[in-house]
């Protein structure tokens, strides 16, 4: 345990060498933000309702896809690529710590850290907006009725963490087979993630017969479906149904990546000095 601690006092003291980019970074998320949240307030207008959702959900939709970009679909283990390509793994592989726990270690430092500083984003937003918690108003933040909704949503985000992280990771070990690493990384998180996982709006906006193809793969489970439980827009058997699909999918990932990682390791070569 000490040695995990360690490597999280380690990262956190990078952040803080390296803080533009820390500030560069939280800057383009903060912006993404903004920018989505005042494209749909245009799209709804005077409207109270546009496809299927209330303004008021749509806001919180937003508002959630900022919290769930942090403790979701950010992660360290992108890093390991190039370290594989440059021969940068080799120190670490020296070391007495286990690759997988030592990049998630990095992963949860990272979350925490960012999840502050979107935690203070949207709370400003909120006054900026002045944005309600309470019904009677237009403009105002979805708030569960139920007790269940928050511990359902707590899992199937905690599951969604898990499962991104080992997507990352089993993309990141592909570099042990080719040098386009950050290619088939832009593809993944630009083309596939975001779109496919609700991280730009609602999935469910989509014609039926795509989104039940969407809905098969991984992606969904990673954004979309946990606002939907937090919208409480989902029955108990939905939201069932959800938490079994995610963790079929985090398992196969999970073991996807220690295939491919120990198949990797097992025929590695240091590349560079």
């Amino acid at each position: 345990m000490k040695k995990y601690l360690q490597l999280a006092k380690i990262t956190f003291e990078e952040y803080l060498v390296y803080r533009l980019n820390f500030y560069l970074w939280r800057f383009r998320s903060f912006i993404v933000f903004l920018t989505l949240l005042f494209f749909w307030l245009a799209i709804y207008g005077d409207r109270t309702e546009f496809l299927g959702y209330q303004k008021a959900q749509m806001i919180t939709y937003v508002i959630g896809i900022a919290f769930l970009r942090t403790i979701v679909l950010g992660s360290r283990s992108a890093d390991l690529g190039p370290q594989i390509r440059s021969g940068e793994l080799t120190k670490l592989l020296l070391k007495p710590i286990k690759t997988i726990h030592f990049w998630f270690t990095r992963d949860v430092v990272d979350k925490g850290l960012n999840l502050f500083f979107t935690i203070i984003e949207i709370l400003a937003i909120v006054c900026l907006l002045k944005l309600s918690f309470y019904y009677e108003v237009t403009n105002f933040v979805y708030l569960p009725y139920h007790l269940t909704t928050y511990f359902s949503f707590a899992v199937l985000s905690l599951m969604a963490i898990f499962l991104y992280f080992f997507l990352s990771f089993t993309l990141s070990v592909v570099a042990f087979w080719t040098e386009e690493i950050w290619a088939t990384r832009w593809l993944f998180g630009v083309i596939f993630l975001e779109f496919l996982a609700g991280a730009f709006f609602p999935l469910d906006v989509l014609p039926s017969w795509l989104t039940k193809i969407i809905y098969l793969t991984p992606f969904p489970y990673l954004v979309f479906f946990p606002m939907k439980i937090w919208l409480e827009q989902l029955n108990s058997g939905e939201i069932i149904m959800a938490i079994f699909i995610c963790l079929i999918w985090l398992i196969f990932f999970w073991w996807l990546a220690v295939f491919l990682w120990r198949k990797g390791a097992k025929n590695y070569g240091a590349y560079g000095g």
